[in-house]
């Protein structure tokens, strides 16, 4: 399911007691197979927020790593990803945490800043775990932070476009015409846009587009060559996002390919609904579209720059022994182990590993995700506190471009308001 993103309470962060920790991982003595022993397992607790059939495939991956392992033994709890937000900190600090759990880029450097998560840096730079080789660069590079890498890829996935079949075919088009450049997208996306009567309000929209997304703004900000936020800099007052910006409200105020005032949320029901034909979403549109019955193929987002969902396994302050650590290193090799990573693809996430053959992929969908992988990014690196903030900027400034206002002075307003967030 998709990740929600949330903002961190800072003022919990002394509710950690970084030394000392009682860790979620105690060691037991277990009996192997052959009823031996197979002396002292160290014990770690997974916290993550995948609870439907992802959460399955997560939970075959832990038992998978149980079964090999005779030196660490997984548990796994699944908790709503609003929930990890309100526990994590305070339940650190009463020593009865994870030692491994599921966030993204947004929180990870917050929690980072306040002793939260230690480095993972040995699994990039030791030598010792396999799959470190076959991570794609950026998902490195997106939680380094002081010189020190300190996630571990979970589930990483770029967003795609999303084609209502029916709707495709009934305009006489095929695969021969995805497009391949955004003005091709958007003059795909008016030709799909439908409004029989002529009273403004098409029956059927080329896209079910959301303005009030940050991972959709940044897209078409670095699709029309221009940038959003890295590296905790805003870039939005440009003279490429005011070109880009005034092409996708042309777009929207007289193609009418998109209905305003719409949410991610509200996006994926209207293109449910059957009334869009195309849609911009991660992979958990495949289960949703299925929900509604509508048959589905897809595309890549035209552009060597996509906004993607980066989710990673981050060690906590409850390894507070060297054992413990091993364990959630060793945890995270395996789990992005090549024949581990085509068990996840089964989530309908694509693997996070950058050699595995596609043909190796059952779902077509997924492959195609795959195919993409390399040119999707976070879309908003260096944020470490005021998320939801700049969440909050950045959504109104897209709404009120995408329903006609000036594009150059809301561009300027939101980057002095985000750079005001971002200096605090």
């Amino acid at each position: 399911m998709k990740k929600m993103h949330g903002t961190i309470a800072l003022g919990a962060a002394a509710a950690l007691l970084l030394v000392g920790c009682s860790g979620g991982g105690d060691t037991d003595s277990s009996a192997d197979s052959s009823g031996g022993s197979s002396g002292e397992k160290t014990d770690l607790l997974l916290w993550h927020g995948y609870t439907e059939a992802d959460g399955d495939v997560l939970a075959e991956i832990v038992d998978n790593f149980n079964a090999q392992s005779d030196t660490c033994s997984v548990s796994q709890e699944p908790i709503a990803w609003s929930s990890i937000t309100e526990k994590l900190v305070t339940s650190l600090g009463a020593g009865n945490g994870p030692n491994l759990v599921v966030q993204g880029v947004d929180t990870g450097e917050g929690y980072k800043n306040q002793g939260a998560f230690l480095s993972m840096d040995a699994y990039y730079s030791s030598g010792d775990y396999e799959s470190a080789d076959f991570m794609y660069t950026q998902a490195k590079d997106q939680v380094t932070w002081d010189g020190e890498a300190y996630g571990i890829p979970m589930g990483t996935t770029p967003m795609a476009v999303w084609v209502n079949s029916d709707l495709w075919a009934a305009a006489g088009l095929t695969e021969a015409d995805y497009p391949t450049t955004i003005e091709e997208l958007i003059a795909v996306a008016e030709e799909l846009t439908i409004d029989e009567d002529g009273d403004g309000t098409p029956e059927q929209y080329g896209f079910a587009m959301p303005d009030q997304d940050m991972g959709m703004f940044s897209t078409l900000l670095h699709s029309g060559g221009g940038d959003y936020i890295t590296d905790g800099v805003p870039a939005l007052d440009s003279a490429e996002n005011i070109a880009t910006m005034e092409a996708w409200q042309d777009a929207f105020v007289n193609g009418m390919i998109s209905p305003t005032g719409m949410d991610s949320t509200g996006a994926m029901e209207l293109f449910g609904s059957g009334r869009a034909a195309m849609i911009f979403n991660g992979p958990w549109e495949i289960t949703s579209a299925e929900s509604f019955g509508v048959p589905i193929e897809g595309f890549g987002w035209p552009s060597d720059w996509v906004a993607g969902v980066y989710n990673y396994w981050y060690a906590t302050s409850m390894n507070d022994t060297d054992e413990e650590m091993t364990c959630s290193l060793e945890f995270s090799d395996f789990w992005n182990s090549y024949d581990q990573q085509i068990i996840w693809t089964e989530s309908y996430y694509p693997p996070n590993r950058t050699d595995i053959d596609v043909a190796e992929i059952d779902d077509p969908l997924v492959s195609m995700l795959s195919e993409m992988a390399s040119t999707s990014y976070y879309y908003a690196t260096g944020i470490d506190t005021n998320i939801t903030d700049i969440q909050s900027e950045s959504n109104a400034a897209q709404q009120q471009i995408l329903a006609g206002g000036d594009v150059a002075t809301l561009l300027a307003d939101a980057q002095t308001k985000i750079a005001g967030y971002l200096d605090n």
